[in-house]
């Protein structure tokens, strides 16, 4: 495993692996749904140039993908955004082959992307062609199980409207305030509403919002934090909810939960990115 790394610009990501299998057995693990999913997540549909498919990873985590190119035992190249909404990274998977071996490298870049973020990143693609090289050289699955953290983020532009404000916040989070405190996280999904109660609530206008989640019969709470900061094009809202790992309860029970309340971040951050394109176009309200 390498992570070939060389002068690009700060917003993009390339790292490569080489294993000793042609590229005809490579090529088989970017593409077929049911090899994909021994590594990386659950596809929905083949990669067809034209066509948007849906990479699940079972936790609530997926990416909305719109593939652009497919050359076989060449490339791939498609865009994606993280559970639907935030700016589209462009990625590219790309295999060669050299003395009996192939080498896959992945390609990602999306402009203005901090350098925290890339940083990030390339370790998760790490991770990942480390997870595909474990899969063509044993054949077993080296898929993670799900993932700690609920993370994500929406790009939002100039305008009055301002989410991390007291009068914003119930525009685009699913809260509820009692004797004008708030109260409740609400998570409403196919298994029907839930509330769960929010303690330690701290509110910095236009700077940050943290926030407990309690959990019933758990015996840690999960915590919450909301950043925004300001972008040539407006500001980035940026999601993290930890804690699913401590929360002393069954593996099935804690992915579970997880899984709904990535459903509800997911839902928080597209109304959030949706309001502010509407207030941006009206104006002041």
């Amino acid at each position: 495993m390498s992570g070939d790394y060389v002068a690009l610009p700060s917003d993009w990501v390339r790292v490569s692996c080489t294993v000793p299998l042609p590229p005809r057995e490579v090529w088989s693990a970017l593409t077929e749904p049911d090899r994909v999913a021994q590594w990386l997540g659950s596809l929905n549909a083949r990669m067809t140039p034209g066509h948007n498919v849906v990479l699940d990873f079972g936790d609530g985590d997926f990416f909305d993908v719109v593939v652009h190119d497919v050359r076989a035992e060449d490339r791939i190249a498609f865009e994606w955004r993280f559970l639907g909404v935030g700016p589209a990274s462009e990625v590219r998977w790309s295999l060669s082959t050299e003395d009996g071996h192939s080498t896959v490298t992945v390609d990602d870049s999306c402009p203005g992307r901090p350098p925290s973020e890339t940083a990030q990143l390339r370790a998760g693609w790490l991770d990942f062609l480390n997870r595909l090289a474990t899969h063509l050289t044993t054949g077993e699955s080296a898929r993670y199980r799900w993932r700690e953290v609920i993370d994500g983020g929406a790009d939002l532009p100039a305008g009055t409207w301002r989410p991390l404000r007291d009068g914003s916040i119930t525009d685009w989070l699913p809260v509820a305030a009692e004797s004008g405190k708030p109260r409740w996280f609400f998570v409403v999904d196919s298994d029907g509403p839930r509330r769960f109660a929010i303690r330690d609530w701290k509110l910095i206008p236009d700077k940050s919002l943290t926030f407990a989640v309690a959990v019933p019969q758990a015996t840690a709470v999960t915590r919450c934090e909301v950043l925004a900061t300001e972008t040539e094009q407006g500001s980035r809202l940026a999601i993290s909810h930890t804690g699913w790992s401590e929360l002393g309860l069954g593996d099935l029970q804690a992915r579970g939960l997880r899984h709904r309340f990535a459903a509800a971040w997911t839902a928080a951050l597209a109304l959030a990115e949706d309001h502010a394109h509407r207030t941006a176009r009206s104006g002041p309200r």
